[in-house]
């Protein structure tokens, strides 16, 4: 569903829906204006306050000259159907929290959706001519969704895609990708923090090239499981944890190994095509298509 607005040039089209995406560092805003995207970022945490953000979603849509459609929210943890999120370990603000309340004084439409999902119909909008669209997010923590023939995989309580929380046997004892393959992951392994373990990679140490070495190949172990369960045609992998040097090249040597040839064939591993915000502009996507569907 687009808008049309006048101007001296012709017909400016824009999508009427706000997109908004929740992490544990910021909230992003963004909409289409005649004059182009607007865009506005603010603090989040695990302080932050539930008021904080309602208020910042309100300022926002006063801001702009129209009256939107509605709010598609890309929202950290589990959700609920498309309106209340179960649990949030990265904004604890948001435990319970209903789409309602973020429905500002214009009683407008408001979806939620979990961020990494939204992040992969982002992703989705640009393979349209794929049958099965996978997508993984490695950055603190790992999380997955997968798209067939347009429609979001959801699951019983919306809940599929807890990527991170795959078992894997590590000298026989059960562990979660989570604890093996993710950012998180590598740096407790090796008691730095993130821009030290960069350093240290571009130093070539044994010691942080060994770590990222581990984790990218756990990670590739997951991804040729991904692909034995979903037989994708197109897999995108992103997030900030695979620009860690070495890290993509175990994971892909890894995956080479242990996938089905012909399942690996079929499968081509991709880049992002949305560089920033895809979960903004994946929540803005799921609205539409609720909106569409009734």
């Amino acid at each position: 569903m687009i808008s049309s607005f006048a101007s001296l040039g012709g017909v400016i089209r824009m999508n009427p829906y706000v997109g908004i995406e929740i992490d544990g560092d910021h909230m992003v805003l963004l909409a289409d204006t005649p004059e182009g995207l607007l865009k506005h970022s603010v603090p989040t945490g695990k302080e932050c306050e539930l008021a904080h953000l309602q208020r910042e979603v309100e300022l926002f849509v006063q801001r702009l000259p129209y009256s939107p459609k509605g709010i598609g929210m890309g929202m950290p943890g589990l959700v609920v159907g498309h309106d209340r999120v179960e649990l949030s370990h990265v904004v604890p603000a948001l435990n319970g929290v209903t789409a309602g309340q973020f429905a500002t004084a214009a009683n407008l439409p408001v979806a939620f959706i979990n961020d990494v999902k939204a992040a992969t119909l982002a992703e989705a909008a640009h393979h349209t001519d794929r049958d099965t669209v996978a997508v993984v997010m490695i950055d603190t923590f790992i999380a997955s969704g997968v798209v067939v023939k347009g429609n979001l995989l959801l699951g019983a309580k919306g809940w599929s895609g807890e990527f991170g929380y795959m078992v894997m046997s590590v000298d026989g004892e059960p562990k979660p990708l989570d604890l093996l393959a993710s950012g998180y992951a590598i740096t407790n392994q090796a008691g730095v923090d993130s821009a030290t373990i960069r350093q240290l990679l571009e130093q070539n140490d044994a010691a942080a090239l060994d770590t990222v070495h581990k984790a990218g190949t756990y990670l590739g172990y997951s991804l040729a499981n991904l692909i034995h369960l979903y037989n994708p045609d197109v897999l995108v992998i992103g997030g900030s944890t695979p620009t860690y040097k070495g890290y993509m090249d175990a994971a892909m040597s890894a995956l080479e190994a242990q996938a089905l040839p012909e399942l690996r064939k079929c499968c081509s591993i991709e880049a992002p095509r949305v560089q920033s915000h895809s979960m903004a502009y994946g929540a803005r996507e799921w609205i539409q298509k609720l909106a569409s569907a009734t």
